[in-house]
């Protein structure tokens, strides 16, 4: 079993013209497939048919390509993308709280972005986790150690490019959420990670197009791994 997180980035100089594109793109779903911009897409949606779906008698292998039409989409928009993956039985073998340990690889490469870029970033998680976040990125602003990966030890590299506390956000009322969690189960159930029956197994590498990659390449350029796709243990 898998727990996989997602973030999407995009810079705050292209926030509203990448919002006026994802309201374009839900307006073109609402008149070729009859999906209401007011309905919350998620990922197992297109597995299953249900919400968004209900009663529109669209077929499995239409809705994958739907998916993937979204999954293309990204790769024109001035958006990053990235999973973190954890394998529960192992990572809890070696005594990991896995939701601990995924948000800290996630909120580790989003400040490493922000040095990388000479920037800053905010993070608006989906709502239900944010106390726990906000402690998360409180105690990595003060101490937070990367193993070297040239040699033994570790570095101290404390996420102060993280500005303020996270600011939840329902996912309903959010597209940028929604896409995060329409990557997340592309991620998951993609040959990669977890691949499961009705399901794609190539939709997460439907990010990468003629137009551009919307995965984030750099965040396993030292240790390798799926791309975009950080994968532990």
């Amino acid at each position: 079993m898998w727990f996989v997180l997602n973030c999407v980035f995009v810079h705050e100089a292209d926030w509203l013209d990448t919002l006026n594109s994802l309201v374009e793109l839900r307006r073109h779903l609402r008149d070729t497939y009859h999906i209401l911009p007011r309905e919350e897409l998620k990922g197992s949606h297109f597995r299953n048919g249900k919400g968004a779906f209900d009663g529109l008698n669209i077929g499995r292998r239409d809705r994958m390509d739907i998916y993937r039409e979204i999954m293309n989409y990204q790769s024109s928009l001035p958006i990053k993308t990235f999973a973190v993956a954890i394998n529960k039985e192992p990572a809890a073998k070696r005594g990991w709280d896995i939701r601990h340990c995924a948000w800290t690889f996630a909120l580790q490469r989003l400040d490493r972005n922000a040095r990388q870029e000479a920037d800053w970033c905010s993070v608006y998680p989906d709502e239900g986790h944010g106390f726990f976040i906000r402690q998360r990125i409180r105690s990595m602003r003060r101490y937070n150690h990367i193993p070297s990966h040239y040699g033994p030890g570790s570095i101290r590299m404390p996420t102060e490019r993280i500005l303020e506390d996270p600011n939840d956000r329902r996912s309903q009322d959010s597209y940028f959420v929604q896409l995060a969690d329409l990557n997340a189960f592309a991620a998951h159930r993609s040959a990669h990670i977890h691949p499961r029956s009705k399901m794609d197994r190539d939709v997460w590498d439907a990010l990468q197009t003629a137009f551009g990659d919307a995965r984030h390449l750099k965040v396993n350029s030292l240790k390798g791994g799926p791309p975009g796709i950080v994968v532990y243990p």
